[in-house]
């Protein structure tokens, strides 16, 4: 069997996790191939699977990736699966989870084209957190000091064509920033912990901790809103939280498309990633 890691033409930096997943499936007698997602000239159905990993250009040409999660799930086991990747794509995402149960960041929803109070906005959250709704790493992710409006509304012109959310600042990631937890198959594998991340900043250095019992409860609590929306549990996740007022583990992204898993801070993890998937063929 061959295995496609799939990533982009460009990258803004090099993907660390490649090389590892490469010298995993190999390991596993698997002939793997890092492939570009958009590359016309390869054939997905020569592949038994596609490992997602550093599409990370999706965001600039986003009608043709989705069309290519449907024409490459037609022609090869695509993870994660197709439905996954599609749902993740839209950060509303948060707001189905909180539905569903899960320990989420406060997030308002605003429809493109619609104009919030924001008066009342900073009276519920005070100083706010602005990104697109479709957006990756810190592509228009701003902090506005409570009681901006214009900034905040000049914000929303700049990016009028597409949903956003708003959410509070919490003051835990300005202070220790966020715990990253990446899960194979729904179980803790390791944890990093990165700062706070604004729009034009550079990407920022990530060390490897060892997550509070109720970050690996707040986890567990992810997967479980998962399952409750039929999203069953996907090969590979991160799942990033913050600490909110009261203490308590938030969920502030769940990262199931194509997040960097930092395999690089653990090596071994690799193997894991790779049992799974080749255990659900």
């Amino acid at each position: 069997m061959r295995a496609a890691l799939v990533t982009a033409s460009t990258l803004p930096r090099p993907d660390p996790d490649l090389p590892l997943l490469v010298d995993a499936f190999r390991a596993h007698g698997v002939d793997a191939s890092v492939v570009v997602w958009d590359d016309p000239a390869v054939r997905w159905q020569d592949f038994g699977v596609a490992v997602v990993r550093s599409t990370w250009d999706y965001l600039e040409k986003l009608p043709r990736f989705e069309a290519w999660i449907d024409s490459t799930t037609r022609a090869t086991r695509l993870v994660n699966a197709a439905p996954v990747l599609r749902w993740n794509i839209h950060k509303r995402y948060l707001l189905e989870l909180a539905d569903a149960g899960a320990p989420v960041v406060p997030t308002e929803l605003v429809v493109a084209g619609s104009e919030p109070d924001w008066n009342a906005l900073f009276a519920r959250f005070g100083d706010l957190v602005l990104k697109p709704a479709v957006s990756a790493g810190s592509f228009g992710t701003i902090r506005v000091a409570a009681g901006d409006a214009d900034a905040a509304g000049a914000h929303l012109a700049r990016h009028r064509a597409g949903d956003l959310l708003v959410q509070p600042l919490l003051r835990s990631v300005l202070e220790t920033g966020e715990s990253n937890l990446v899960c194979f198959g729904g179980a803790f594998s390791h944890a990093v912990r990165k700062g706070a991340r604004w729009e034009g900043d550079p990407e920022q250095s990530r060390e490897r901790i060892d997550p509070a019992p109720d970050e690996l409860r707040a986890a567990a609590e992810v997967f479980a809103a998962l399952g409750r929306l039929g999203l069953g549990v996907p090969a590979y996740a991160r799942i990033d939280l913050a600490r909110g007022p009261d203490g308590a583990p938030l969920l502030m992204e769940a990262e199931l498309l194509e997040p960097a898993l930092f395999l690089d801070r653990a090596p071994a993890a690799a193997q894991t990633l790779v049992g799974r998937v080749l255990n659900a063929l």
